[in-house]
């Protein structure tokens, strides 16, 4: 094979010098681009670092809050509270001694907001509990709360709220508020400053259908209702409106009735409800108890397969039973009976609508004849 020619190449003279100077260049670049990261890397920590302090001091304290009130965005929020939180506070003494309550609506979230017409949230104490949902807000300082036109409005066409109304407790220069939900939401409260306002932000969540039994008093009036409350001074207790527009004092819920009956005593009475259903009104205890048989009455109609429990039933109660209450008996029984292929004592049948004054169904005659 024959070799390949060399081919001369011109080594300069101060070679060594030349790598030398290029390799200290490297090494400034390389030292340039180390500090610019460092940089960066170091602004970007400060910036979380930053970020979770002025949240958490606006989380943690007011008056955190207030001295980064020039902050944009953060600037105005005092305090942000857990979703459902039982018991939340906060707030600073009122000046005006009024506040004014308006709605928001922004698709499936919807906002009470409640404005105190001052620089800060006056003091505030708001309870969250269920069955049914309520929001309650006791303001102290707070002589009136002014709830507007619109809120009546937004009533109609809101998927969570039931009602909005002033519980009358007769303290001077404190408010309660109180929120009933129609639908369960799930209620986050946040604290804002310039102005100062508490906002009630209520949001979508699962239904809930449990059924619990609580403990209560019999419903009185608006003007009776501090009476009542006194005596209930000093225990955990929930003031709540019924269906018809008066008011009674809750002292606890029971999962089921043998524990709340348990715990009754004197005029207390226990009532089972489901979800979020409006209380029932009981101004009395025959109210109560013909409402019991009533319900007694018709789990028996869904529950029972043979016609002789019903009519037992029946005969034990229709003659001490009211017209009201003889009808609501005798409709059931038409209908369980006009389901039945039993052999029955038609006569039997009979006599009861005699004992209540009532004309013999067609049915029953058809029968007897």
């Amino acid at each position: 094979m024959k070799a390949n020619p060399r081919i001369p190449v011109d080594i300069p003279s101060d070679l060594n010098e030349v790598v030398l100077r290029g390799i200290e260049q490297g090494k400034q670049v390389a030292a340039h681009r180390r500090r610019v990261k460092r940089a960066v890397t170091r602004s970007m920590c400060s910036f979380v670092l930053a970020a979770g302090l002025l949240v958490g001091g606006i989380h943690l304290s007011p008056a955190f809050a207030a001295a980064v009130e020039n902050v944009p965005i953060l600037g105005q929020l005092v305090q942000i509270f857990g979703r459902n939180q039982p018991v939340i506070e906060g707030g600073v003494g009122a000046n005006s001694g009024k506040a004014a309550v308006t709605m928001e609506r922004d698709g499936d979230t919807e906002q009470i907001r409640l404005d105190f017409g001052q620089a800060d949230a006056s003091l505030y104490r708001a309870e969250f509990a269920s069955y049914p949902k309520t929001i309650t807000i006791t303001l102290p300082g707070t002589a009136s709360v002014e709830v507007l036109s619109e809120i009546t409005r937004a009533q109609d066409t809101s998927q969570y709220i039931k009602s909005v109304y002033e519980v009358p407790i007769g303290m001077p220069e404190t408010t309660v508020l109180q929120l009933e939900l129609e639908s369960d939401a799930d209620v986050q409260v946040e604290e804002y400053r310039d102005p100062g306002s508490l906002v009630i932000r209520l949001l979508p969540t699962e239904i809930q259908m449990d059924t619990i039994y609580s403990v209560r008093t019999l419903s009185v009036s608006g003007q009776a209702l501090q009476a009542l409350t006194e005596q209930y001074a000093g225990q955990e207790t929930r003031i709540l409106q019924d269906g018809s527009g008066n008011f009674f004092v809750e002292l606890a819920q029971y999962d089921t009735r043998e524990a709340a009956e348990d715990a009754v005593s004197g005029e207390l009475i226990v009532e089972e409800r489901t979800g979020n259903n409006v209380p029932v009104c009981f101004e009395t205890m025959e109210q109560y108890q013909n409402s019991e048989f009533l319900n007694e009455y018709n789990q028996l109609l869904l529950t029972s397969a043979a016609a002789e429990p019903v009519l037992a039933f029946v005969e034990a109660h229709i003659t001490g039973a009211n017209s009201e209450e003889q009808d609501i008996l005798l409709s059931g029984l038409y209908g369980f009976l006009q389901d039945t292929d039993e052999d029955l004592d038609w006569s039997r049948v009979a006599s009861i609508y005699q004992a209540a004054q009532q004309e013999i169904p067609a049915y029953v005659q058809q029968h007897l004849n």
